[in-house]
């Protein structure tokens, strides 16, 4: 009967963990490069430690085992593509295909984004819209007129008083084994971690990486559609472990009036 109450506990959470994580996805249906999660559910391993004294608890523990002690949620980031839009601005550039690109943050570790909004700072260094430095330290003459961005990552400047392009920097693409494993860290940002694997940087349109292109922005790869079913079903989960709780509580009350005559 106690079991009951702890596995709809645990059932409760999970679906609570994945209406939350519903509910950032759905806030973010806009935001640029924006990497949905998606919420995986798992069995928990029971609590109880062998001891091999009592033979009565050894039937309790294999009973517990064999039916589970209710779900745990597991938090990944669909890796799935967001909707190129055409945008006309010249340092906007979208990832068609795999690849993030590599920034550096204000405290000098690595990060990694699909946002491709990038801009210039005061000193002519090109950064993303929260103002990272992109890496490479690409940085464009004061008297740049023209900006290209080649879809092998070549990044090109006409300056003034010249007709053809200079080229004055690369923008490579990073790749992970298993980049769902990424950690988000907030602005369209991405950390490595142990389970994304060591990251792997080289020009884009090799081994996998996908392509540039200018003068676009990639969307948020959020479905609304399938976000408010998710949703839904999320809830539903919530109220029938709800239910299971109650029940097992009514239980344990008709329990607890029993008398002997």
């Amino acid at each position: 009967m106690f079991d009951a109450l702890y596995i709809g506990a645990t059932g409760m959470r999970a679906s609570q963990s994945q209406v939350d994580t519903i509910a950032n996805n759905v806030a973010n249906l806009n935001t640029v490069g924006y990497r949905r999660n998606v919420v995986s559910f798992s069995e928990v391993s029971t609590s109880v430690t062998p001891t091999g004294t009592d033979p009565i608890l050894e039937v309790a523990r294999a009973s517990l085992a064999s039916r589970g002690a209710g779900a745990l949620a597991n938090v990944a980031l669909s890796m799935g593509g967001g909707e190129l839009k055409p945008t006309g601005e010249k340092l906007d550039v979208a990832i068609e295909g795999a690849g993030f690109l590599e920034v550096v943050r204000a405290d000098g570790s690595p990060a990694y984004t699909r946002a491709g909004a990038l801009k210039l700072s005061p000193e002519g260094v090109l950064t993303t819209a929260d103002g990272s430095r992109l890496a490479g330290h690409i940085e464009f003459p004061p008297d740049t007129q023209d900006i290209i961005i080649g879809a092998d990552g070549k990044v090109s400047a006409v300056v003034s008083g010249d007709t053809q392009p200079v080229e004055i920097g690369q923008i490579d693409l990073v790749t992970f084994p298993n980049a769902a494993g990424l950690q988000a860290v907030g602005s369209s940002l991405f950390a490595a971690t142990a389970e994304s694997g060591a990251p792997r940087a080289g020009a884009p349109n090799e081994e996998g990486r996908g392509s540039l292109r200018q003068g676009y922005l990639e969307g948020s790869n959020v479905q609304l559609t399938e976000e408010l079913v998710s949703m839904m079903v999320a809830q539903r989960s919530f109220e029938l472990n709800g239910r299971v709780i109650q029940a097992a509580d009514q239980m344990m009350s008709i329990i607890n009036g029993l008398y002997r005559a």
